[in-house]
């Protein structure tokens, strides 16, 4: 997904959010600041080049080296991991009392429930306080884009499944629909968090902390990029990307990064999102705040 005009107060705008939670010195957030104001006015050609996911990856570099604090979100992750754990029950036992293609909605949908901890996009406030009342509420939500049936259709010729992680909290939610994919369709599912930290990304941290080896074999892109990155990514990721029958994609930086490459993906993809950036929304055709499942396949190997 190419950059637009609103990418740039948005950029800047996540330097102010990087910058706060990393350190409490104004100076070096003062710092964070100008450095990204000058990176922008340095590449006047950066929206035609660029994409949304690369430019905050950046940013949080940048803030990372000038601050000097690997993970500012870490408290939040922390925070994100224990609420949704602590409010999975009310997906289990709503998923429980539906006959199995809702209860595979329904699971689909708690983890775009769990897509929206997320403390980094354009338009989207959330706080730790109010993250459980938004997940139960979101429980009762419908889908701006249903092609859950095409997943499950997907899934049923499939036996590598290549699920690419998004936030911390959001991967307890991810935890419960690999165990209901699992259950259902003969599969085995690779579960790939980030290497190192990125905004609230989940690490193998995030993943160790709810047991995410329970349902999936856990792996890393290799990196700690937003998205997809294939030019940073390990070997052992790209190895997993070859040889999977469907990618499940989970939140808008795996949409922004994987929308221009599908055509060399060549693999059925299914996007996992809200979206809560216009210019994603705008791009999916569906209102802001549009939970969306999304299954790709003109460009891979097989039709549904």
């Amino acid at each position: 997904m190419k950059g637009q005009l609103l990418c740039l107060p948005c950029t800047v705008r996540t330097a102010y959010d990087i910058a706060i939670k990393a350190t409490d010195d104004e100076e070096l957030q003062r710092k964070v600041i100008v450095e990204t104001l000058k990176w922008l006015a340095a590449n006047p050609n950066l929206l035609e080049t660029g994409s949304p996911e690369a430019f905050h990856t950046y940013v949080f570099r940048l803030a990372q080296k000038i601050t000097g604090n690997p993970d500012p979100f870490k408290p939040l992750k922390d925070v994100s991991n224990e609420i949704a754990m602590r409010v999975l029950h009310v997906l289990e036992r709503e998923v429980r009392s539906k006959d199995f293609k809702e209860a595979f909605r329904l699971a689909a949908l708690g983890t775009i429930c769990g897509n929206t901890i997320d403390f980094e996009v354009e338009g989207h406030k959330v706080s730790a306080e109010n993250i459980e009342g938004s997940l139960v509420n979101c429980l009762k939500g419908e889908l701006a884009i249903d092609d859950v049936s095409k997943l499950m259709d997907v899934l049923a010729k499939s036996r590598r499944v290549l699920y690419l992680m998004d936030n911390a909290g959001e991967i307890v939610f991810d935890k419960f629909f690999i165990k209901v994919i699992t259950e259902n369709y003969p599969v085995k599912v690779w579960a790939a968090v980030k290497q190192g930290p990125i905004l609230n990304d989940a690490t193998m941290e995030d993943a160790n902390r709810v047991k995410l080896w329970e349902v999936a074999e856990v792996t890393t892109t290799g990196n700690d990029h937003i998205g997809l990155k294939m030019g940073e990514s390990s070997e052992e990721f790209l190895g997993h990307l070859h040889a999977a029958d469907l990618i499940i994609a989970k939140g808008q930086g795996y949409y922004e990064s994987m929308v221009e490459v599908e055509h060399l993906i060549r693999k059925p993809i299914a996007y996992i999102l809200r979206a809560k950036c216009v210019l994603v929304a705008n791009e999916l055709s569906v209102l802001q705040q549009g939970n969306v499942v999304k299954v790709v396949t003109q460009n891979s190997i097989f039709q549904i």
